[in-house]
């Protein structure tokens, strides 16, 4: 039996924790030391206790961040039962999945083994034992092969193997695919909040492929059609047609994406495919956030915590490694999601 109610109820605790948007524009006026400070006497300061005595700086905020994602993750699947509980896991698998794609990609790019499992988050000890695994391999190949006995082998296998070139792409965008497929397989039976999240799913689904589709025709490729996911409202065979990011408006006309993305795709130039994505992932946390309210007893208020406490987590890693390296107020303010 799912624990909608108890589950709710703690999911939205957690939610009045989180940081308010001014504190965002403020964080962006501090030195790492004093950022640490601030969120160390807020939900953070285990894990940077955890991590003081063997990192500094922005790498000591960077795996406290993500740890501390981690154990939410871990912590909300763990007082959620039944159906509840089976949602909130495949949902959860998204992080999963970004920790196989962030050392593929930093084997790829050669980083050492330590660097590598400081950007990843193993949401269990399993989990964590994998991902040093793998950090520790000199090839691709040789980390795929660890993925036996886990959902993601056949599909990153036959990735690898059919790609054209170096490239990694192939391999993320499959394994995006996998998540999102999994995903829409789990979604409940009936009743009026079960219709709310299929369509919540729905718009997940659609957000995947429009970023799959502008990421494709920015670099300049056209087709590749196989990459986009079934389940979602927007027309895949005509996303898949397309040949430039323009070409989106037409399919997208009358949707609700059209007020969302039509401004940015208008005028696409310079950092506008950033611009774009920032605007589906804000779309994306509005409706979490209606839906949660007008179906309070639901997986909905638990998925709108989840979705919040990923753009916290994201803001702050931007403005640690922004203040790092020195960037522009005006630039870090860019590549925030509020």
């Amino acid at each position: 039996m799912s624990n909608f109610a108890y589950a709710a109820t703690r999911a939205r605790a957690r939610r009045a924790r989180l940081l308010p948007p001014e504190a965002f524009g403020q964080l962006l006026n501090m030195e790492l030391e004093e950022i640490a400070r601030y969120i160390q006497d807020l939900e953070y300061r285990r894990e940077i206790d955890r991590y003081g005595a063997s990192l500094r700086g922005a790498d000591l905020l960077e795996a406290a961040l993500l740890d501390n994602r981690a154990s939410e993750v871990g912590e909300i699947i763990g007082f959620c039962t039944g159906e509840l509980r089976q949602g909130i896991e495949a949902y959860a698998e998204i992080y999963r999945v970004r920790g196989i794609k962030v050392l593929l990609r930093g084997i790829f790019d050669g980083l050492g083994g330590e660097e590598l499992l400081r950007q990843v988050s193993p949401l269990t000890e399993r989990d964590r034992e994998l991902y040093a695994q793998m950090a520790a391999t000199d090839s691709v190949e040789a980390a795929v092969e660890l993925l036996e006995g886990t959902r993601y082998h056949d599909v990153v296998q036959n990735a690898l193997e059919q790609r054209q070139s170096d490239s990694l792409q192939p391999i993320e965008d499959a394994l995006d695919r996998a998540y999102y497929e999994n995903l829409a397989s789990s979604l409940p039976a009936g009743g009026a909040a079960g219709r709310v999240y299929r369509g919540f799913v729905r718009l997940q689904v659609d957000v995947a492929n429009l970023k799959t589709v502008m990421r494709l025709r920015h670099r300049g490729l056209s087709g590749l059609g196989e990459l986009l996911i079934e389940g979602g409202t927007l027309d895949e065979a005509a996303l898949a047609a397309t040949t430039s990011v323009t070409d989106i408006l037409p399919i997208i006309e009358g949707t609700p994406f059209q007020e969302v993305l039509q401004p940015v795709l208008e005028d696409f130039e310079e950092g506008g495919l950033n611009r774009a994505v920032q605007a589906l992932e804000n779309h994306v946390a509005e409706h979490s956030r209606r839906y949660a309210y007008l179906h309070p007893l639901s997986i909905l208020p638990i998925l709108d915590y989840l979705l919040r406490k990923e753009k916290e987590v994201r803001n702050l890693r931007t403005i640690v490694r922004g203040r790092e390296l020195e960037l522009p107020r005006e630039k870090i303010e860019e590549l925030l999601v509020v």
